[in-house]
């Protein structure tokens, strides 16, 4: 497990009012570490984090999430069409 990694997205926790990309980032690195975590406690751990991580970046951005969501829901009507 890189621990540079970790230490990067510790910050996601205590930081709030950044831009929704830093806190996606956070998620894809928690993401990372995941894939490598060795023990239960540590995939959880990573768990909660990327989970704050989506949300706080859904805070920032809640428009574009919404608008994103739309999107999505469109495509996924038309391709059933």
């Amino acid at each position: 497990m890189d621990v540079g990694h970790f230490e990067q997205i510790s910050d996601c926790w205590s930081l709030e009012g950044q831009p929704a990309t830093y806190y996606r980032t956070a998620a894809a690195r928690a993401r990372m570490l995941q894939a490598d975590a060795t023990t239960p406690r540590v995939r959880q751990y990573l768990d909660k984090m990327i989970a704050h991580c989506e949300r706080l970046a859904g805070n920032v951005e809640p428009a574009v999430s919404r608008r994103s969501d739309r999107r999505y829901a469109e495509r996924t009507r038309l391709a059933r069409s």
